[in-house]
């Protein structure tokens, strides 16, 4: 049974095909049309997909498409009753802030709800016209846009029994849902609407530093730790978001209302401490949002999904709760992973089968052999040499102190670098923040992710068991041994952590090779492992992106399929001696 997923189109659109529960192949628009986090239906990646695995639109049996039809289900958009609702419960009981919320409820009221419908409407209307240019309106299945986050998680996680946790700024209305999941059957336990939106409420962080929301979240994240916040300030920014144990939900009653103030308290107190108070917040809430329900179910394996458990510490955060045995985030976790839960979701629901096992790894996308490779140096100012041992010569490089951008097999599924399309460097370097991120045209802060060998993981990280798998996928930080701290200064954060990708030989073998073989140089099992894509661009997928990245960039060699290549002074293309 084949089955194509249409991820969410609002924001980072894509693709997924599975046969059967396994997927072939999956990619998102903005690999292909370069512009990051594309919105509007992925044309490009379903022709790739078509192209990749031979199978043509009839052949296909279900389209499964993450997103409620405005018009269909227009309730789903807008909730003008329960908003009405929520702002009479909440200032009856604590009348403070009622200009703030009064504001905060004009507009998610009257202009972010009739606003939603419009906007999905129009985007949902490219859904409906390749629907019909196609014919293949009979075989669609709508998917809502929560439960395919949480599907996501719960099939691609391998647990046969787990909460379910979603978490992002809002689809079709909803900002949060819980699901008690044992084997295969869902049943949802609690659903959180607008205006109460942990998204929301860090993207309101994010604009008030002068980052742009939906994308720069993680600059937030990292600025967080540089200081503790001022206490006043933190019980200030706890009156935004909170506990309310009497709903067994999270509250986010007037952060649009409060925006001015966020505006106040940076220039008063500066970014890293109001960075620090959101993140502590979003912490606190999000904790005692899935503890709750981890005591109520005694389900200790926790799988999560959406754009807000992005934020890694929040992960180590949720991993840490008392209770919980392990933890999975989807690598993927964002809108446009949707594809592969909704995917799965209709494949379940046709087929009945309700067997699990996770995920071998996320290099979904294109691969490309030596031969179009080498057609594309030769459009380039490089020379380039072919090598028999290239993880040999990749560590050899890496020992000497050099950057090395690696382009090798199929591309990663998702915000990740992962390998096959990231920049490698010596993780010895504590000033590496002070001059990488401005060669790479990033901000001063961000902290630079390992990648670590998976047979050395002790030696590195503090409380690593029940989070192996997902630390594959770069998705959760750890705390750092004191060994770590010493060998690898360039990869831990201000804070003491890390936010590693943990390699296995079976999953990706010349990745693997090339750290191993450095690691028996150095003895360090560590190397820095950033995404290899200009700066505001999506990460290359193509052998023309990523020559011309680095020919653009400031990087000092690129290995790419079995070929050496090094940037050409003389503006002439060259193929060297092999070696």
């Amino acid at each position: 049974m084949y089955i194509l997923g249409i991820s969410e189109i609002d924001n980072d659109a894509g693709a997924v095909l599975l046969n059967g529960a396994e997927v072939v192949c999956g990619i998102n628009e903005e690999r292909l049309s370069r512009v990051k986090r594309h919105q509007g239906f992925p044309y490009r990646s379903v022709r790739w997909i078509q192209e990749f695995s031979g199978v043509t639109l009839e052949e296909i049996d279900h389209i499964a498409i993450a997103k409620a039809h405005p018009l269909q289900n227009p309730e789903r958009f807008y909730r003008p009753r329960q908003l009405l609702d929520e702002h009479a419960y909440f200032s009856s009981e604590d009348p403070s802030g009622f200009p703030f919320k009064l504001l905060n409820l004009f507009i998610s009221h009257f202009h972010n709800g009739p606003r939603t419908i419009r906007l999905a409407t129009q985007l949902s209307s490219t859904i409906d016209d390749w629907i019909s240019k196609h014919h293949c309106a009979q075989k669609v299945v709508r998917v809502p846009h929560h439960y395919a986050h949480a599907t996501c998680a719960y099939w691609a996680s391998g647990y046969d029994d787990a909460l379910a946790v979603t978490l992002d700024g809002q689809g079709e209305g909803v900002t949060a849902q819980v699901y008690s999941v044992r084997r295969g059957q869902f049943q949802m336990l609690a659903e959180v609407l607008l205006p109460h939106s942990l998204g929301t409420f860090y993207a309101a962080v994010t604009k008030a530093l002068g980052f742009q929301p939906a994308k720069h979240e993680g600059k937030v994240t990292g600025l967080a730790a540089f200081c503790p916040p001022n206490l006043h300030l933190l019980n200030e920014v706890r009156k935004l978001a909170f506990w309310h144990t009497e709903s067994g939900r999270f509250r986010v009653p007037a952060i649009y209302g409060n925006y001015p103030r966020l505006l106040y308290w940076h220039r008063r107190y500066g970014r890293e401490q109001l960075a620090a108070a959101f993140q502590i917040v979003l912490e606190e809430v999000a904790e005692r949002f899935v503890s709750h329900y981890v005591r109520a179910t005694g389900l200790s394996k926790v799988v999560l999904a959406g754009g807000v458990v992005a934020n890694v510490k929040l992960n180590q955060r949720i991993h840490q709760i008392p209770g919980v045995r392990d933890v999975f985030v989807f690598p993927h976790m964002a809108d446009g992973g949707l594809g592969y839960g909704a995917g799965q979701a209709v494949y379940r629901e046709k087929s009945g089968d309700m067997s699990t096992g996770p995920i071998d790894d996320v290099y979904w996308g294109p691969s490309y052999d030596n031969t179009s490779i080498e057609n594309v140096l030769g459009n380039y100012p490089v020379s380039w040499e072919r090598s028999d041992n290239i993880a040999h010569r990749v560590a050899g490089l890496l020992v000497e102190g050099n950057l090395v951008a690696h382009f090798h097999g199929r591309m990663e599924f998702g915000p990740r670098a992962l390998g096959n399309r990231s920049i490698l460097y010596p993780t010895i370097d504590a000033t590496i923040n002070d001059w990488l991120n401005t060669r790479l045209h990033r901000s001063e802060f961000m902290p630079f992710a390992p990648v670590t060998l998976s047979e050395r993981v002790d030696e590195c990280y503090r409380d690593f068991r029940g989070a192996e798998f997902t630390a594959e996928f770069m998705t959760i930080t750890f705390d750092c041994t004191d060994q770590m701290k010493k060998t690898s200064p360039a990869v831990v954060h201000v804070d003491g952590t890390a936010r590693p990708q943990v390699i296995h030989r079976k999953k990706n073998p010349r990745y693997y090779d090339i750290l191993k073989a450095y690691s028996d140089k150095t003895g360090i099992p560590s190397l820095v492992n950033t995404s290899f894509n200009m700066h505001e661009e999506p990460i290359v997928c193509s052998p023309d992106d990523a020559v011309r990245s680095f020919v653009a960039g400031e990087l000092d060699y690129l290995a790419i399929g079995d070929f050496i290549v090094q940037r050409n002074p003389s503006r002439t293309s060259q193929r060297i001696h092999d070696v």
